[in-house]
């Protein structure tokens, strides 16, 4: 329960370095931690924290290019970096949380009753470390990678989402902003259900399809390629230096 109650770690790390490449560290993270119902997003099988994984991992490497750049030019005691670290005032631990919500509860944000009605039904009759999130049916529906901008005043984050709708693989995209005036992350999650729910509604939806069939990965591969252009990792980068190279 403790562990659980934990959304957001400080620290990540759980790679076993005796492999050399990515895929194996990846491969290995997500079997070592199979049996753990909380582990990674819920609601995906093996196979999908598998991909999910991956994905990430080629997320670090389209990154790399502007971390070297940013390695030669930036000082990590810069006041950038003193910015970009501060992540409890700056809005990106607030941010952290929102994601943490959006893998527990799937489609808590989503605005839809269909897909809410479930966690706040189940946060009215139990604890946080009970609220159910593992009936597994297929929906048609999207998912969404997301880039942020930040303003410290209050904070606000502003979303470009662009990728494949279930059905026929139209791109759809669009630009949405949320804010976290009023909201608490200190609080449990049964506590905060509610007003995640109906305060932070940004669309995003659920997984179209599990990973079961070849047609069905052509969905999930078409939401998981990302794009190959340096420029869009720059934000990454930039947090990545800064923060591995906190003084």
């Amino acid at each position: 329960k403790q562990w659980y109650q934990r959304r957001v770690a400080i620290t990540a790390g759980g790679y076993d370095d005796a492999f050399k490449t990515k895929a194996l560290k990846s491969f290995d993270l997500v079997m070592r931690n199979m049996n753990r119902t909380w582990w990674g997003i819920p609601k995906y099988s093996v196979l999908e924290k598998v991909a999910h994984a991956l994905h990430m991992a080629e997320a670090w490497e389209n990154a790399m290019g502007e971390y070297k750049m940013i390695e030669r030019l930036l000082d990590p005691e810069s006041d950038l970096c003193s910015c970009v670290t501060d992540i409890e005032n700056n809005g990106i631990l607030n941010h952290l949380n929102l994601i943490a919500f959006k893998i527990r509860y799937p489609g808590i944000t989503s605005g839809k009753d269909s897909l809410t009605n479930q966690y706040l039904t189940s946060a009215n009759s139990t604890d946080s470390t009970t609220v159910d999130t593992h009936t597994r049916k297929k929906r048609g529906g999207y998912d969404a990678s997301y880039d942020a901008s930040y303003d410290a005043e209050g904070y606000e984050a502003s979303y470009d989402a662009s990728y494949s709708a279930a059905r026929d693989n139209a791109p759809v995209a669009w630009h949405r902003s949320v804010r976290f005036d009023g909201i608490n992350f200190d609080l449990s999650d049964v506590e905060l259900l509610k007003d995640v729910a109906e305060k932070l509604v940004d669309k995003s939806n659920v997984m179209g399809y599990h990973i079961d069939s070849a047609e069905h990965w052509e969905y999930w591969k078409n939401v998981l390629k990302l794009p190959q252009d340096e420029s869009h990792y720059y934000d990454l980068a930039m947090f990545m230096f800064c923060k591995l190279n906190q003084v």
